[in-house]
């Protein structure tokens, strides 16, 4: 190849010669002369008398056709570790033989045909080279002929020594595995992405009672057919390990049923394997008879993770779900929803119809969540009547659709029981996970709170809650903790009274107060009950609440007494957690007693959710305290879950009715006629009514026309400081 200008341009005279390579024995190394080759780039540097030209940065060495070197370029010479200069220069003259060892075992001097031999003994077709400090190198090699002078030729290098290592690796690993499977006492098979049989190990032929044929393509559980030992029911771990994309490894023995042979207990793991795009390919199956001692163990382990009555996972194991789930989130972005389903009314089924009942009413509830549950889904019971799902790589609109089919398919769920038939309702509490999860505990209490807030609101109600939100709530709620503390130590709760009327009588002086808590902060300032009375309940402090304002009621009618005033009658609220507290009808008590004020000058509010919440403990405190002279309100009448059922186990005396049902009676028939059911049924059973809310002239009118009782409003009166009550 010859280069010559024109004054304006440069150009290339390039000359090809054909030769016939087998001739030369090195058909694929030697490269001929084309606008593709690297001989044929024009932008290079022109060596000795030859007119040819290579990319500058390439490792090259030009010899002559018995191996001798003439020049070597300086990338060449760092690769060969000789520095530019004096000791690069000492390659000139030399043999290519110094550079490549494993040409000193071959006979002849055709550097062309030697290369070649060496190369075709490589199995990745590379040839191994030694440095001025004795490494080895592993180069890909490309020989070009002069087209000057035949007898010259041009080696070009490329160093894949990292990737002839890496190679080697993998070689070696699929020989050891192969070694390892031929000579292990496990099962060994290796299935598709559709399950179909591709290796088994000699151990594995052994098992299953048949010798591969790869021409007969074959399932796995075709030939590995699974059953749970206790259940008979047949199981499939492989396909629900290429399922649900993730590792399944048996927490408890199997039985493999293979025809014509005993049932055999065998523990089986399955390994989705991945390609280079993360695409699932295959999977690795392991399994093992298991002694009767390692069948025993393998049975711990499994209750040690599940439900023994449904079979289900358990709290334990769904946490460790939770936690690769937060891993999946973070690693690959992905969107998980985890489900908190809290039944209603189980422990009414329990107390009715007995415990096999109630027994099996949740494992029909739990075969219905492994029904809509897909195939990567955890369906988890984590407490008595707590049930769990986590949904895989879903949305919000995704998992909304399955809270609301979980919940459409619970009211066909009838479980028929000596002669009836056995319904339940559910709340469910829903959170989203991705990145930001910060572990599975704070999963698990971001999900129950979700579903406290759909109890809330009634029967068979979801509440999806970011998690993000539930974060933002219960940092709020750290936060007001101290702040509580201090105010307890500190004395700086304050009691308002909110008068109830006679609906007959309201412009007379009021006789009966509902006494009502603040909290002053630091700065004096008053603070509503939503800033700490949450705080309060969630740190256990509520119980300490409710004994500061009892005790300050009393305070508050010794000091009337003293003075020779009428007492009023003062309706105080009981929390969930004082209703359900052995010792608090001792300390009531004992205040009454230390105080001399006349226990009939106190009635307790208990909402209706904490009296079905503790029903056994509310039932004794309610008749203890009216065989003293107290009084008992349920308050919140008709916001809870089982309003009309428990009524008539509880012996109060005075119904107090949701306001959220009168501030709409105006607008609603239905909510009017709730009031007047309510009203009618309190009457029925001689039980005194009283309205809560009432805000306007028009729910005044409707509830004299009902025939309520008692009112209570900002109609009336917007709560005020209780010492002003007397004034």
């Amino acid at each position: 190849m010859g280069a010559y200008a024109d004054g304006s341009n440069i150009y290339a005279l390039i000359q090809f010669e054909f030769q016939n390579p087998a001739k030369s024995g090195l058909a694929n190394a030697v490269e001929k002369h084309s606008p593709d080759s690297p001989a044929a780039i024009a932008a290079g540097k022109k060596h000795g008398g030859d007119s040819v030209y290579i990319d500058s940065s390439s490792a090259y060495l030009v010899t002559d056709r018995f191996g001798f070197i003439a020049s070597i370029s300086p990338s060449a010479q760092a690769l060969f570790g000789y520095s530019s200069g004096s000791d690069g220069e000492l390659l000139i003259g030399s043999s290519v033989r110094t550079l490549f060892p494993g040409l000193d075992g071959l006979q002849g001097f055709d550097l062309v045909e030697n290369i070649g031999n060496l190369i075709a003994l490589h199995n990745q077709g590379y040839l191994l080279a030694a440095t001025a400090r004795g490494e080895s190198r592993y180069l890909d090699i490309k020989l070009f002929h002069s087209a000057k002078d035949q007898d010259q030729l041009i080696v070009l290098c490329t160093d894949c020594t990292e990737v002839s290592q890496q190679a080697d690796e993998l070689l070696n690993r699929g020989q050891l595995f192969d070694l390892t499977s031929q000579h292990i006492a496990d099962g060994i098979a290796l299935v598709d992405a559709e399950g179909f049989l591709l290796e088994i190990n000699p151990i594995a032929e052994q098992l299953l009672g048949f010798t591969l044929d790869k021409s007969k393509p074959q399932q796995i559980h075709i030939a590995m057919p699974l059953a749970n030992e206790e259940t008979g029911v047949a199981v499939t771990p492989v396909h629900d390990a290429l399922n649900k994309a993730m590792n399944i490894e048996s927490d408890q023995s199997l039985l493999l049923k293979v025809r014509g042979a005993t049932p055999l207990s065998v523990s089986v793991s399955a390994f989705p394997l991945r390609d280079a795009m993360g695409r699932i390919n295959k999977c690795l199956v392991v399994f093992r008879p298991l002694s009767e001692a390692r069948r025993v163990s393998s049975r711990l382990k499994w209750q040690a993770m599940h439900d023994t009555l449904t079979g289900l996972p358990n709290r334990a194991s769904l946490s460790k779900r939770l936690q690769k789930a937060i891993e999946i989130a973070r690693l690959e972005g992905a969107i998980h929803a985890l489900l908190y389903i809290d039944l209603y009314n189980f422990s009414v089924i329990n107390d009715t119809s007995g415990h096999t009942a109630g027994d099996e009413l949740l494992k029909q509830f739990g075969q219905l969540l492994i029904r809509i549950a897909g195939p990567s889904d955890i369906v988890a019971r984590i407490g008595n009547d707590e049930f769990a799902l986590l949904l895989h790589r879903v949305n919000y609109d995704k998992a909304m659709m399955l809270a609301e089919r979980i919940l459409s398919e619970l009211k066909e769920l009838h479980v028929p029981w000596e002669g009836e038939m056995l319904k339940i309702g559910a709340s469910i509490g829903a959170i989203l996970i991705d990145e930001t999860a910060l572990s599975d505990i704070d999963l698990m209490i971001s999900a129950g709170s979700s579903c406290a807030t759909a109890r809330d609101k009634g029967r068979n109600k979801i509440h999806f809650q970011s998690y993000n939100e539930e974060v933002a709530r219960r940092r709020s709620l750290a936060t007001s903790m101290p702040k509580i503390v201090s105010a307890l130590d500190e004395d700086r709760f304050t009691l308002f009274a909110q008068p109830i009327v006679p609906i007959n009588g309201i412009t007379a002086s009021a006789k009966c107060y509902e006494v009502l808590v603040r909290m002053r902060d630091s700065d004096g300032s008053i603070l509503p009950p939503s800033e700490f009375i949450p705080g309060a309940e969630h740190f256990s402090l509520i119980d300490d609440l409710d004994k500061w304002v009892f005790s300050h009621s009393l305070k508050f009618l010794q000091r009337l007494q003293a003075k020779g005033s009428q007492l009023p009658l003062l309706s105080v609220n009981l929390s969930g957690s004082t209703v359900g507290d052995e010792n608090a009808i001792d300390y009531i008590l004992k205040g009454f007693s230390e105080t001399g004020i006349a226990p009939k000058h106190i009635q307790f509010e208990i909402t209706e959710t904490a009296a079905v919440k503790h029903l056994h403990e509310a039932k004794r405190l309610i008749s203890t305290l009216r065989s003293v002279g107290v009084s008992i309100a349920l308050d919140d009448f008709g916001s809870g879950l089982s309003s009309f059922a428990y009524l008539k186990e509880l012996p109060i005396d005075c119904l107090k009715i949701d306001s959220s049902f009168i501030h709409t009676m105006e607008n609603s028939d239905v909510d009017y006629s709730v009031v007047s059911t309510i009203n009618h049924l309190g009457h029925i059973m001689g039980i005194t009514t009283v309205a809560e809310g009432v805000e306007n002239e028009k729910q005044l009118q409707l509830l004299k026309k009902i025939g309520v009782d008692y009112l209570q409003g900002f109609l009336f009166q917007h709560p005020q400081p209780l010492n002003q009550i007397s004034r």
